[in-house]
């Protein structure tokens, strides 16, 4: 008898989400061991819903379509689930027969899975549980890597150096900018717009993470000293960096919401610290706010990142045919030159609700910019060789 699926996507979306999608629809279709692969709409509430579609109809043209396109085709929720509803959720997939539930998603999502893959034990319904890792802030533990992150970075380091060109040239008006990135708790993404940087004199000059204590004082001396030094400074900030009190920088700082898994949403982090430049320096000083930008762009996309997407939902696959259970599919560099990597089962206790941090090797000793070491473990993944630009001033 031939298996029945279901998949979600849950959580902010990639740039390569739905290669992920694809590779377990196209991998289940080649293993000719399922009947049928459901979609469900908008995360894990699709699920509560019933509100699937049916993917292993999906035709050939519409697979390329689904590989290369944005965002997550299936749409995603941040959704965290009553103990009632654990419950309801497996009973509901024992009824339409389905015994194997992927899921594409990061920390949080993994704390549904687990979950899920718990509750079917204990309402003993064979049900199959399998993570496939997705996040652009890359702090998913127990891997080298996850999807997502090698697209933003490629976004990140590509973005950072042409909004640097643009201030190195209207410098004697705009001559400081700030560029403020996504990444929560980690200073992943702050450390990828370094990797377009050559020269001493190419921003971005200064980088800020969350994994260091932020101190006005040492930020305006840092910045004053790039500024008097190249008559410009480009700065890259995380916006979740905090004081030593361990408080967000930012002007709206104390009217944050949460979302439903008690992540704190916070603005104003890049705005506040141009404001301090200004009346501190008395020039002019600009920000740049990507946004969900950095998570959406195509024509920025990671080719190594899309390969690897992929090969994680092939490979989620492949775990459930071996009927493993309560994993999460995780990317494990086996060399950094030549660059390879193979894929590994994890638990999913591993990275429900936990965070990698960026690394103290990959942060200089003053706390404002990253170390070689960095450089060697991120330039692979980005894809294909950077941009060169040229600049006569």
């Amino acid at each position: 008898m031939k298996r029945r699926a279901a998949i979600f996507q849950s959580g902010g979306s990639t740039p390569v989400i739905n290669q992920s999608l694809a590779g377990v629809i196209e991998e289940a279709r080649k293993s000719n061991q399922f009947a049928q692969v459901l979609g469900a709409r908008f995360g894990i509430l699709g699920v509560i819903k019933e509100n699937f579609i049916n993917l292993s109809s999906l035709s050939k043209t519409s697979l390329e379509r689904l590989k290369n396109s944005p965002s997550s085709a299936l749409g995603s929720c941040r959704y965290k689930l009553s103990h009632r509803e654990v419950g309801m959720i497996v009973r509901k997939l024992r009824k339409k027969k389905i015994d194997v539930l992927f899921f594409i998603g990061g920390n949080d999502s993994a704390k549904t899975g687990l979950a899920l893959a718990e509750a079917s034990s204990e309402l003993n319904h064979p049900l199959q549980v399998i993570g496939i890792p997705k996040t652009i802030d890359n702090d998913l533990p127990g891997m080298d890597h996850a999807p997502g992150y090698g697209s933003v970075a490629r976004f990140m380091a590509i973005t950072t150096q042409e909004a640097s060109l643009d201030t190195k040239a209207i410098r004697s008006s705009d001559p400081i900018k700030i560029i403020e990135t996504m990444g929560r708790n980690s200073g992943w993404i702050v450390a990828a717009a370094s990797l377009g940087k050559k020269r001493p004199e190419d921003g971005p000059h200064l980088l800020y993470f969350p994994e260091r204590a932020f101190h006005h004082a040492q930020f305006l001396e840092d910045v004053h000293a790039v500024y008097k030094r190249y008559g410009f400074a480009v700065v890259v900030i995380s916006e979740t960096i905090r004081d030593q009190k361990g408080e967000r920088i930012g002007s709206s700082k104390k009217a944050i919401s949460k979302d439903q898994f008690g992540h704190r949403y916070v603005e104003g982090t890049a705005h506040s610290l141009c404001n301090f430049l200004e009346s501190k320096l008395k020039v002019r000083a600009r920000f740049d706010k990507p946004g969900t930008i950095q998570r959406m762009s195509i024509p920025y996309i990671s080719i190594t990142d899309q390969r690897e997407a992929y090969g994680c939902g092939v490979q989620a696959v492949r775990f459930a045919l071996q009927g493993k259970t309560g994993i999460e599919v995780a990317i494990k560099r086996i060399s950094h030159s030549p660059y390879r990597i193979n894929f590994q089962a994890i638990s999913l206790e591993m990275v429900a609700g936990c965070e990698k941090k960026l690394p103290d090797e990959f942060i200089n000793r003053e706390g404002n910019f990253t170390t070689p070491q960095f450089r060697k473990y991120a330039l692979p993944l980005i894809g294909s060789s950077l941009p060169d630009y040229l600049s006569f001033v």
